[in-house]
């Protein structure tokens, strides 16, 4: 059974990913526990659980002081680029293991995530899609059998499924053909193709995840409301003046 102290990191990790608490939100004890119906205890530890994941961190100030407390972390298109920069560098590497060492119940596993997937497709369940694609990478990395991987993987792994969130709209039979291709490399122990598929998939969506992210991006911060905090959006325009020099 889960704790109390699990149930709660669930629920404020579905919160960030759903944007419901949105980058720089101040994350108090004591509002979040009232919202939750907990005591402040288990909130507190699951602050620092998700600390470690990199969904939360010490809260900075619009001028980028520190400031007391923590906060939602920021996501902009800084995060989304060096995001994908470490996707290239590992996740060939992760395929090709996982061609290697896979067992039947993994690869079984691995379709029915991506069933799941092209059912969320049909549908046109972006928050479900973004989950199964999410859960088909966190077991392909499983798979691998690498335990060194499975940890430098594991912070990637939710900043993957918090972009899938963002970027799935539209994509959805992209991405499932993709990760179809990468499973009959697996079924096959082919590591070369499976390293090769693992590279063309982080390579090829790299510049529409990016655009279908600004978009979101612009629709956060023209909604009003906040969502988007000043500092986040400006750091989000800084890093679009750099890449374009």
């Amino acid at each position: 059974m889960d704790s109390l102290r699990d149930r709660v990191v669930a629920q404020l990790r579905e919160m960030i990913l759903s944007n419901e608490l949105p980058p720089g939100t101040r994350l108090r004890e004591r509002t979040l526990s009232e919202r939750l119906g907990v005591s402040r205890v288990p909130v507190r530890e699951a602050l620092m659980a998700l600390e470690s994941d990199l969904l939360v961190a010490p809260a900075r100030r619009s001028d980028g002081s520190p400031a007391a407390g923590l906060q939602v972390t920021r996501f902009d298109r800084r995060d989304v680029a060096e995001l994908f920069d470490a996707r290239e560098a590992l996740e060939p590497l992760v395929a090709r293991l996982a061609a290697e060492h896979r067992s039947d119940e993994q690869l079984a596993g691995l379709r029915e995530h991506l069933d799941r997937a092209r059912r969320a497709a049909s549908s046109g369940d972006d928050r479900a899609g973004a989950l199964a694609n999410a859960g088909f990478h966190d077991l392909l990395v499983e798979a691998s059998g690498s335990v060194l991987l499975v940890g430098l993987m594991a912070p990637l792994q939710t900043r993957i499924e918090r972009l899938f969130r963002r970027t799935i709209v539209g994509r959805a039979p992209e991405l499932a053909d993709d990760h179809a291709r990468m499973v009959d490399a697996l079924v096959d122990h082919d590591v070369a193709t499976a390293g090769l598929l693992a590279h063309l998939h982080v390579t090829s969506t790299r510049e529409s995840s990016l655009e279908l992210f600004d978009d979101w991006y612009t629709n956060e911060v023209s909604s009003g409301g906040g969502s988007v905090s000043g500092a986040a959006s400006a750091s989000a325009e800084a890093s679009r003046n750099e890449e374009s020099r």
